[in-house]
């Protein structure tokens, strides 16, 4: 079971970062700090590292510009691209177990 979720977080962290490099056409800003998601291991280690290292560089492109977070609890939640990107940056420098 643990196997089967860990497949389907590393799929759609793989989906996630393939439409966040294809949104990013030429057009895109230069001063952006471009992070290598080329690979499956490569986006995982810096989604890792955005969330419980606090490192804020290059946040963006882990999402794609439709991208939407959806929490099931007792009241469902729903946070836009920019609203997870915002969290995430607000987080820099903490650390997390």
């Amino acid at each position: 079971m643990k196997t089967l979720v860990k497949t389907f977080a590393a799929a759609a962290l793989i989906a996630v970062s393939t439409f966040a490099m294809a949104a990013e056409g030429p057009g895109a800003k230069a001063t952006k700090t471009n992070v290598n998601l080329s690979t499956a291991d490569l986006a995982l280690d810096h989604y890792v590292a955005v969330t419980t290292e606090g490192e804020s560089t290059g946040v963006e492109q882990l999402f794609a510009e439709d991208f939407n977070q959806k929490i099931q609890a007792t009241n469902a939640q729903s946070n836009s691209r920019s609203a997870v990107v915002k969290l995430l940056k607000k987080q820099k420098g903490e650390k997390l177990n």
